[in-house]
């Protein structure tokens, strides 16, 4: 039977359906549908890849230690207080699970405590199933770099097949499925996720009503796929309201209380990739190589590795690898000739005015690319 690929229309009409069976979706608009929206809370407007500076975060009450974006607190603080307030008179019905009485059981995450781990994770799978990797019969691939530009050289080659994969940039990572909403600061979770069938029942819970109307009244939506995550909607006049008690707007939200994540990719790239060699290094300091003679007696020689600062090497070197890094990672949209002339370009900036605009110019040229189909 032929299949339609999915498309956002398709699948726009296809959730539509399941909602009207499950819920009557026209009795509530806030719903935020994480498939059409990916990138939600995670790019400002101008699609730069961003995350929330944790000195705005503020604790939403709760047992343990859970924290969102301030105006995100105060608004569920204002929520659970309204919802708290229907239960003691009785509006409220008990012994229905989560929304018998809101508790929230997941706050903001820190990305950086998830990027770290990926990071660790694409240096583990680097050395263990590439370099170091044997052969069917146990010989020693020939894979093992002798000193730090063939370490980049072989470096280069696994990102070219699998860097969309990878996320060695800060941008790539947050942009990626990595990258949980609850790292917005933004969302905010009353009931684990427990699939299909638990999500139907949350539908069918009969404080489902007041839980949606009572929400929209205070400026969050509901994820679609996820009710028990909430989410803040920062289009909605309810929110803005506890927003503009920090001086912030839809528009200069993602300026004041986030970063741009390619303000440090370049940085980033220097230290980690220096680390990763350094680290190998430390693992694997030398080199045997062998090869045959005319005599018969394999002679063999060995390399003793040394370690390297980032700063052993120009910034044009670093740069032409943040350049076919970032590349890479979108999945080489960019073709060769190309991407040497943008590297030309970001040298030619460094010279002749200074690094940050050579960064800068090559994090808005990747940009153009991101979200390109």
């Amino acid at each position: 039977m032929p299949t339609t690929a999915p498309t956002p229309k398709n699948i726009f009409a296809l959730r539509k359906q399941y909602l009207e069976e499950v819920v009557h979706s026209s009795n509530h608009t806030n719903w935020h549908d994480s498939s059409l929206q990916t990138n939600y809370g995670r790019v400002d407007l101008l699609g730069n890849a961003v995350y929330p500076s944790e000195k705005f975060l503020a604790p939403i009450p709760s047992e343990g230690s859970l924290y969102a974006l301030g105006f995100v607190a105060d608004a569920f603080k204002d929520f659970r207080a309204y919802y708290l307030r229907a239960v003691m008179a009785g509006g409220i019905r008990q012994g229905q699970g989560a929304l018998s009485i809101v508790e929230p059981i997941r706050g903001w995450e820190s990305m950086h405590t998830t990027y770290s781990k990926t990071i660790d994770s694409i240096y583990g799978n680097l050395v263990s199933l590439y370099f170091e990797k044997t052969g069917i019969n146990g010989e020693q691939t020939d894979r093992r770099p002798e000193n730090f530009k063939q370490f980049v050289a072989l470096l280069n080659d696994l990102l070219y097949t699998k860097g969309g994969e990878l996320s060695l940039t800060r941008t790539s990572f947050v942009l990626s499925g990595r990258n949980p909403i609850a790292s917005t600061g933004l969302a905010i979770e009353i009931t684990p996720n427990l699939g299909t069938e638990s999500t139907k029942k949350f539908f069918g819970n009969p404080n489902f009503k007041f839980y949606m109307n009572a929400l929209k009244k205070f400026g969050f939506m509901v994820d679609v796929d996820y009710p028990g995550r909430i989410i803040a909607d920062i289009g909605s006049p309810e929110m803005q309201h506890y927003m503009s008690k920090y001086g912030i707007t839809v528009d200069n939200l993602f300026e004041k209380m986030y970063y741009k994540a390619s303000d440090f990719d370049y940085y980033l790239l220097k230290v980690y990739i220096s680390q990763f060699y350094n680290t190998y290094v430390a693992s694997y300091p030398s080199k045997t190589i062998t090869t045959p003679t005319k005599c018969g007696k394999p002679a063999k020689r060995v390399i003793v590795r040394e370690q390297i600062s980032a700063n052993d090497y120009s910034d044009d070197y670093w740069l032409s690898i943040y350049a076919n890094t970032r590349n890479f990672e979108l999945g080489r949209p960019i073709n060769e000739h190309k991407i040497k002339r943008i590297i030309k370009n970001a040298k030619d900036l460094r010279k002749n005015l200074d690094i940050s605009e050579a960064i800068r110019y090559i994090g808005d040229t990747m940009r153009k690319y991101q979200f390109k189909k």
